[in-house]
């Protein structure tokens, strides 16, 4: 816009400016209030002298469909800057949803709606019922617009809604402040496109879910390339999307299958957030009596490796049924064969100690330490020897509390007879010794060494005096 062209358009401000002004006078002629209501005159006036510059940065196009921006400018002229905010605020919830519509609505959906209120939302109209810091913070996981703005306009937002039209306030707004929320909306909002990275898991998304037929080898390759490239935040909205897919109950066996092979990769790759909201998902499937989905689910955290991340009450209802599995196999026909089932799946809960819950360590530690020492018999030493190696994962990760647990449930009257045995004896120095390995405590350290060192005949050293002064620091004995 030319020198020329701006001064004219600054003369006509003026004589705006002369007629507004008068609009003071018409509120007092009415015995209206106008204190809080109307910005002063001088605020006006920087409104005024800095609106036309700014406006003539905006392409032709972009002004001539721009009514919120003449809406803006009258409200600002009058002196109603809470109004004008507020024109401004509803141009960028349209175009936010704009950009869900530009994104796919099934996936923006699926970030932004969770749980039973899903289904409730399919069609563009369905954008209205999401709030608008809703539609704000999925935005920002999608990456449909920047960390920077997302902060941006969540400070617009408090402020429109603290001191803006939208609600009884008697709080004002600064005309520079104003005019710095008008040029980030604008510019970094409403002229501005998703990111390249958020237009790439729409593609990733879109390509997975209309593939006919089971994605080959080097196609999986090429994806699993791709996650690995992409932001944290980027993986995490892919896995949330995917799991959805995955649960959906028109999930055709295609889509299910080429998802249970890209999901560990993506699983890998996710923060620990996601996954936890996952294992919270999948429990209100349960509590909500969604069968089908919460058999989905629990397939999905089977195949991810991701047992770990559900809730606490799943996880105790899940290890209290695999354990009376694991037990039942132990005492049952072929138990060599049926004990590493179970234990594989028990053990996919339990990445570290702390994975344990209190209200099964207990049973836990019983159940394995009786298929550890083993049945007895001559076969294998008594022992399953695909499960043996589950059982001595499990042992490794205890830790010197627990490991107190394993002696005292030793003294268990169903174990502590299979001790006399010298196959499961054989087994029960081994552990003793394993454990051993991980104690920190140099008092349980004596105490376990009193038992190796009396190996031979570990069942009676248990019963001796001696070991129960020397171990009453750590154990009751009645």
């Amino acid at each position: 816009m030319t020198e020329k062209a701006l001064s004219e358009i600054q003369r006509q401000s003026d004589l705006v400016s002369t007629d507004f002004s008068k609009f003071d006078l018409f509120l007092d002629a009415l015995g209206l209030p106008k204190e809080n209501i109307l910005a002063p005159l001088e605020a006006r006036q920087v409104v005024r002298d800095n609106f036309p510059t700014f406006v003539a940065t905006l392409p032709e196009q972009t002004k001539r469909e721009s009514r919120y921006l003449s809406k803006f400018a009258a409200a600002s002229a009058i002196g109603l800057f809470d109004a004008a905010l507020n024109y401004v605020w509803n141009e960028v919830v349209v175009n936010l949803r704009g950009k869900a519509v530009l994104y796919g609505l099934d996936l923006f959906y699926d970030a932004a709606v969770g749980g039973k209120q899903r289904d409730l939302y399919s069609t563009e109209d369905d954008l209205a019922g999401l709030k608008d810091k809703v539609l704000l913070d999925s935005c920002s996981k999608l990456e449909l617009i920047s960390e920077t703005i997302y902060k941006k306009l969540t400070h617009i937002l408090v402020m429109r809604n603290d001191i803006g039209a939208s609600h009884p306030n008697d709080a004002s707004i600064n005309a520079f402040e104003l005019m710095g929320w008008l040029q980030t909306c604008v510019q970094e909002v409403i002229n501005d496109m998703p990111s390249e990275a958020a237009l790439q898991v729409k593609a990733f998304i879109e390509n997975l879910r209309n593939q006919d037929s089971v994605i080959d080898n080097a196609a999986l390759q090429h994806m699993e390339n791709g996650i690995r490239e992409l932001h944290t935040k980027n993986t995490d909205n892919v896995l949330r999307i995917i799991f959805g897919m995955y649960v959906a109950p028109e999930a055709s066996n295609v889509l299910k299958k080429n998802v249970s092979m890209i999901a560990p990769t993506i699983w890998n790759h996710s923060g620990e957030n996601i996954k936890y909201r996952i294992g919270v998902t999948l429990d209100g499937y349960r509590t909500n009596l969604y069968r089908d989905k919460f058999e989905a689910g629990r397939a999905f955290l089977e195949f991810c490796g991701g047992n770990r991340y559900k809730t606490l009450e799943a996880r105790v209802i899940a290890l209290d049924e695999l354990l009376d599995e694991l037990s039942s196999a132990h005492d049952g026909w072929d138990n060599f064969y049926n004990e590493p089932v179970p234990a594989r799946k028990i053990l996919s809960h339990i990445h570290s100690e702390a994975d344990i819950p209190q209200e099964r360590k207990e049973k836990l530690i019983r159940v394995f330490l009786t298929c550890r020492i083993g049945n007895g018999v001559s076969y294998q030493r008594g022992v399953s020897p695909v499960g043996k190696a589950f059982y001595d994962e499990f042992f490794a990760k205890l830790s010197d509390e627990n490991i107190v647990l394993v002696l005292i449930a030793l003294y268990r009257r169903e174990i502590h007879t299979m001790v006399s045995n010298k196959f499961c004896k054989e087994h029960a120095v081994d552990i003793l010794q394993r454990l051993k390995e991980n104690t920190v405590s140099d008092k349980l350290k004596q105490i376990l060494e009193y038992l190796l060192n009396k190996g031979g005949m570990l069942e009676n050293a248990m019963r001796e005096t001696e070991f129960k002064k020397l171990a009453a620091s750590h154990m009751k004995f009645n």
